[in-house]
């Protein structure tokens, strides 16, 4: 009985695999005379964060359509005094694959160095509802393969089973749930293992009593 009641609760208690990039942080540290590295490479969602060692008062932009102005939407602009820090998520619904020019200037505006960070695009799922640019969508703009009302060229987890949970859009969002049967079957073992229980502590109240 104590070996039948292990073994469900090992199989109840397994977690479901799921494919997904863990987001990362790679830090840059900027000194005085010098930033290291200089070139990085991510993927999207990742968050690149800019560490000042030096005593200077600078800062750090991006210019992200190339329009050298700024002051868009997707730009990047932040105050890095001495011993302070700054960062940006490249996530996936802003940033796709690209190379990124990241400029750290000094107090007075003079160019103190340049990090050249290459993005790469997530590719772990798919289903992926990120628009690139030219306009092109993945999916079909008229289906719902899956029948969950989310039609294909929105849909993150297109293949999966109506009424199977998509977990959210954006920085949170770590994969979908591909069969409905799997959190079914979990469902049935956890009932299972909690009846095993109870006729458990009913049989040793009995021989107790």
């Amino acid at each position: 009985m104590r070996v039948a009641l292990i073994l469900v609760l090992l199989i109840a208690l397994t977690p479901m695999a799921v494919s997904a990039h863990g987001a990362d942080k790679f830090s840059v540290i900027v000194r005085g005379v010098r930033m290291d590295p200089d070139t990085v490479q991510m993927v999207q969602n990742d968050t690149v964060e800019f560490l000042s060692v030096n005593n200077s008062n600078r800062s750090v932009r991006m210019d992200f359509n190339g329009d050298g102005d700024y002051n868009d939407s997707y730009d990047f602009n932040c105050e890095l005094p001495s011993g302070a820090m700054c960062s940006l998520e490249m996530n996936v619904t802003n940033y796709t694959g690209n190379l990124y020019i990241f400029e750290i200037l000094e107090d007075d505006g003079n160019l103190a160095f340049t990090l050249n960070l290459t993005l790469i695009n997530d590719t772990h799922n798919p289903n992926s509802s990120v628009v690139p640019s030219g306009g092109y969508s993945f999916g079909n703009v008229t289906q719902d393969v899956d029948g969950d009302g989310i039609l294909d060229n929105v849909d993150r987890c297109v293949n999966t089973e109506p009424g199977v949970e998509v977990l959210p859009l954006g920085e949170d969002f770590q994969g979908c749930d591909a069969d409905s049967n799997n959190s079914s079957f979990q469902s049935i073992l956890g009932v299972l293992f909690i009846a095993l229980i109870g006729v458990w502590i009913f049989i040793r109240v009995r021989k107790e009593g």
